[in-house]
């Protein structure tokens, strides 16, 4: 986006977070038994190390020969069976958060206003469902249970060793406020490069994205070098970003063990001492340093985990910094059933957010019901923005738009949207078979009205002839198809709604001859009886409307059929002459 990001704390991301994984508190209870089940095996082992020396091999007491081996092989089975729960159990949390968080991440983008989407790129918005998504299920389905079950098992091993020395339990708790500090040290640090890692890894995808949908125009442009060497510098950013947390991962990990080492070097040796003088029995002494050992462990993984959480944290900021987003407004409370489709401009204003001038001015027209009117003007008069406006996919600032005599603003936009169908020069198709494009967003049409619609749209004549008929897969966007064969398919899906109201944004101004006639023919099959609105740059769909509104900068300039446009000789036959309505 072109403004900063909102930044979050981490007491706004943790609560938020949690909000996901509470609704399966029940399995989350069961997850915590497994985890504590896994800790409390930890100090058993250490501890049963002094009968183990003291009583089985220095006493030889046969009690303890039989008992300790068998208490150590049942700590190792709880053990397993904590860490099997622990891990299948987390695991399940973890990825049905994430479901829920992709859902709701995929619903917030169909609510979005069209003026956000033209904010992000749509590879930066890829990366936050793919990339992102991904950084924070780490963190969800690993990093919070290392974290709960290691600082159980420190508790543990804690408890043991203060039961057995307190005053050597001492020493090894005086490292405790050095490592926290290294550990919030490096959590800023990674937590920064984390988040320059998700904006490297946005430009990525988007460069990704308009290289593969441009991959004609890079061939023949030989621009291919041009392209390698952005994608380089992308990538070569995401490489500095992704070394940052990882120097930091590795330096913050030595770091807590030199010193983890340094005072276990210094427990050793006053536990030796306290040996000696038989303060310790032998039992008690290797129990007390391998538990002084085992602790440093756990230590250990909540220091490397650090990468993960801070990964998790940056994501999680990114995914809530869409969430958050304002949706599309809906204000209209007004039900409507199939218009009649008359359509009223009156003093429309209008600009975009970023812009400081108004890009309609004062507009009034009447788009008739049941009649075809084309719009013509040079680029940026507001040809297309008329169109948004109808549609509200735009709020105008002054004014009002009327359908049937209803202020828009006042009707479900749901409602709304149903009276309008869009044909264009940009043909949106979809990965799937003919029959799912016609009948898209759809249910239920039975067979033949989808097929009604095909041959009112002329598509049917090479549908039939297709090996799997209305069931072929056309391909990513319809590339299976040809250009007049996608746009009869969008024709034929328009047909299928049977709005009352049509716009056609350059519907034809892609095509050859040959298909242009085709899809001309299925237009003025599907302009019958509907209030057409047209925007088009060729004379023989502009001159066969209604009425003509020529537009410039914002401003209606005049209107009226072609031949009355023709005798004025004003506007409409200076476009007509300098070449921007072609024949």
């Amino acid at each position: 986006m072109n403004e900063s990001p909102k930044v979050y704390s981490i007491k706004e991301l943790y609560p938020r977070l949690f909000h996901y994984v509470k609704p399966y508190w029940k399995a989350i209870i069961l997850l915590l038994l497994a985890l504590i089940l896994t800790a409390a095996m930890e100090p058993l082992m250490p501890a049963l190390l002094k009968p183990l020396i003291d009583d089985s091999m220095i006493k030889k007491d046969m009690d303890a020969i039989v008992m300790v081996p068998l208490l150590l092989a049942l700590v190792f089975i709880g053990k397993g069976i904590g860490e099997y729960f622990s891990k299948v159990v987390g695991q399940w949390i973890a990825h049905k958060a994430i479901l829920d968080i992709r859902y709701q991440m995929f619903k917030k983008l169909n609510a979005l206003p069209l003026e956000t989407f033209q904010r992000y790129s749509s590879g930066r918005l890829m990366s936050k469902l793919t990339y992102d998504v991904l950084q924070l299920g780490n963190t969800l389905s690993e990093a919070w249970i290392v974290v709960i079950r290691d600082s159980l098992i420190i508790l543990g091993l804690l408890g043991f060793l203060l039961y057995t020395s307190w005053q050597l339990t001492l020493m090894i708790l005086l490292i405790a406020p050095v490592v926290a500090w290294i550990i919030q040290w490096a959590s800023k640090l990674m937590r920064n490069s984390s988040s320059d890692m998700q904006n490297s890894m946005g430009e990525l995808t988007h460069s990704l994205e308009e290289s593969i949908s441009a991959h004609k125009d890079i061939k023949i442009y030989g621009a291919e070098s041009y392209e390698e060497n952005k994608h380089l510098n992308i990538t070569e950013n995401l490489r500095q970003h992704t070394m940052e947390v990882i120097k930091v991962s590795a330096l913050n990990v030595p770091l807590v063990q030199v010193i983890a080492a340094v005072a276990m070097s210094s427990v050793i040796y006053a536990v030796s001492l306290m040996s000696a003088e038989d303060l310790f029995t032998p039992g008690e002494l290797i129990a007390f340093i391998v538990a002084a050992a085992m602790i440093f462990e756990p230590i250990r993984r909540l220091t490397n985990i650090n990468e993960t959480i801070q990964k998790g944290m940056a994501a999680a900021e990114s995914i809530f910094e869409l969430l958050d987003q304002p949706e599309e407004q809906d204000a209209g409370k007004q039900s409507m059933n199939i218009a009649s489709g008359g359509i009223v401009f009156d003093k429309v204003g209008f600009k975009y957010s970023s812009s400081e001038h108004n890009l309609l001015t004062d507009l009034s027209f009447n788009l008739n019901a049941g009649t075809t009117t084309a719009l013509v003007g040079e680029s940026g008069s507001g040809k297309t923005t008329i169109a948004n406006l109808i549609s509200r996919f735009y709020n105008i600032q002054s004014g009002s738009i009327l359908l049937d005599g209803i202020d828009i603003k006042d009707i479900k936009l749901k409602d709304l949207r149903e009276q309008i169908a869009f044909v264009s020069q940009d043909v949106v198709l979809f990965n799937d078979s003919i029959r799912a494009n016609i009948a898209y967003g759809h249910n239920g049409f039975d067979e033949q009205a989808i097929i009604a619609a095909a041959k009112s749209a002329h598509a049917w004549e090479f549908i039939e002839k297709l090996p799997d008929g209305l069931d072929t897969q056309i391909g990513d966007n319809g590339s299976k198809l040809s250009g007049g064969q996608r746009q009869r398919i969008a024709i034929a899906r328009a047909f299928l709604k049977n709005a009352p109201i049509l716009i056609l944004d350059e519907a034809t101004s892609a095509l050859d001859n040959q298909s242009e006639a085709q899809v001309q023919q299925a237009l003025e099959e599907l302009r019958k009886n509907r209030t057409v609105l047209i925007i088009a740059h060729r004379l023989s769909t502009v001159e066969s409307a209604d009425n003509i509104i020529v537009l410039d900068k914002g401003r209606l300039v005049e209107q009226g059929s072609h031949q009355q446009l023709m005798q004025l000789d004003n506007e409409y036959a200076r476009l007509q002459k300098k070449g921007m309505l072609n024949a």
